[in-house]
């Protein structure tokens, strides 16, 4: 029996390899496209096969995509300047991924897009946000996952499509959350915007890939939209967690608002000077300085059969063990 031909865009980065696990445990025949210089690393020794394929040749799309039947799109740009760069790697290279996809369109079982809460935007109110609230990204990366998420399910006709958002993610490979983790270790503090009672729904990588996985395999996933999360947490429960997980004493620090702006903009300042994007931006404070951003994932429960399986305990530990694996903490 010929293993169905999987394709995941940007399967070497956090997501994407996390992704890539899942998938090859189903069975399939996985098709990883990643930049040339792409760094491999996370899938090590798995059985793949690496499809040195950008997103900007409509063609070699075409021709990467040929005979697949599933097309996971998890690239994306989540460190831009400009609305303009945000567009040019999210939305642009969607519809190029679409079109090559509808070209295939008799053998696609699924195209599934991982796009972002920031799609929807930051709460209005108390109660979180589902899938029919009416998106209001808050800047120019939500507005580009949005404008891909358009991209995608305009295509709905022609191909079965699903798409995926998931909040903050963390887990094992993540750089987002390492400098969190770093403070608690190294100076038994996590420094937090609002006193640590800002609240985020959160979902473990794995959880993530699981819920990709069940948008794409699910009957009636076609045509969906999931909100994919673990929980919903303060940061006061995170340094908690943190605490246990390391077995030291952790505090919060609380972090004046005019201190998180300012250290925003140091970011930008830097990037400018040494053109690396860094973790501390002003997109990343705006988001920080929001009091909200949670989901509900219970039509992702009720339709697909998605249950989230690790919480934060667990999920700390487990990010935790692994960054001091590496020797990051």
């Amino acid at each position: 029996m010929v293993a169905m031909k999987v394709i995941v865009t940007g399967a070497n980065g956090f997501v994407g390899s996390h992704l890539v696990d899942r998938l090859a445990r189903e069975g399939l025949r996985v098709v990883c496209l990643v930049r040339p210089s792409a760094d491999l690393r996370w899938l090590g020794d798995l059985p793949v096969e690496i499809c040195a394929c950008g997103l900007d040749s409509r063609d070699d799309l075409a021709a990467a995509v040929s005979g697949a039947d599933y097309v996971f799109h998890v690239a994306g740009l989540t460190r831009g300047r400009t609305a303009d760069q945000y567009m040019a790697a999210n939305a642009e290279p969607t519809g190029r991924l679409v079109e090559a996809a509808t070209r295939s369109a008799k053998s696609i079982r699924r195209f599934v897009y991982v796009s972002s809460l920031a799609a929807a935007g930051p709460n209005g109110g108390e109660a979180p946000l589902d899938e029919t609230s009416p998106p209001e990204p808050a800047d120019d990366y939500g507005r580009s996952k949005l404008a891909a998420e358009r991209i995608v399910m305009e295509a709905g006709g022609r191909m079965p499509v699903a798409i995926v958002r998931p909040p903050g993610v963390y887990g094992p490979r993540d750089t987002n959350f390492l400098p969190l983790f770093r403070a608690a270790r190294r100076l038994g503090i996590v420094p937090a915007i609002g006193g640590g009672a800002i609240e985020v729904s959160l979902v473990h990588v794995a959880d993530l890939a699981e819920g990709i996985w069940l948008a794409a395999s699910s009957p009636a996933g076609v045509g969906g939209t999931y909100f994919i999360a673990s929980g919903t947490y303060t940061m006061a429960d995170f340094a908690a967690a943190m605490a246990s997980a390391m077995e030291r004493r952790v505090r919060l620090v609380n972090v004046p608002r005019f201190l998180a702006v300012l250290a925003g903009e140091l970011g930008e300042i830097r990037r400018a000077l040494t053109g690396r994007p860094g973790i501390v931006s002003r997109r990343k404070v705006r988001d920080l300085l929001q009091p909200r951003w949670t989901c509900s994932w219970e039509k992702a429960r009720r339709e697909i059969g998605y249950r989230e399986r690790i919480g934060l305990a667990d999920g700390v530990r487990q990010t935790a063990a692994w960054y001091a694996a590496q020797g990051w903490i």
